[in-house]
């Protein structure tokens, strides 16, 4: 499980990693809003390539308090996305990028509080010195 674990993490990485990149060119060459206009419509039709697939499957939208909740973390990745834009208009990517890659922090302490998830004193370890990461980055 180690190894496939870090062989996801590392394909995760480099894909956030030229996404944030990438994000950062098209704000500086097409600027803000043709960028969001850019990004949503591959958005979209990627999401509807997603939703035939999942037609074609017969999943179907559970009614329930999760479905609510996960509509929240949607409304809520968008609107990060949509000032993630904002910032990488204003300010460096190589210090936008970073910082807002500190979002697990956020994820990880709520998931301690509020569903009962345990970490490991070298994973707090972990997480206080990228928040002083972040912090660092602001300087």
């Amino acid at each position: 499980m180690k190894l496939e674990i870090s062989v996801l993490g590392l394909l995760i990485i480099l894909l956030w990693g030229f996404w944030g990149f990438l994000y950062k060119y098209g704000v500086m060459k097409l600027g803000l809003l043709p960028t969001l206009l850019v990004t949503n419509l591959v958005y979209m039709l990627t999401n509807f390539i997603i939703l035939l697939y999942l037609y074609r499957r017969g999943v179907a939208v559970p009614l329930s308090t999760p479905t609510l909740l996960v509509s929240a973390g949607t409304i809520s990745g968008v609107l990060a996305s949509i000032l993630f834009l904002v910032a990488l208009e204003k300010y460096p990517g190589s210090i936008v990028v970073p910082l807002t890659a500190l979002y697990p922090a956020v994820t990880t302490i709520l998931a301690v509080l509020l569903i009962g998830e345990r970490i490991s004193p070298i994973n707090a370890l972990g997480i206080l010195l990228a928040l002083v990461a972040g912090y660092l980055l602001t300087r």
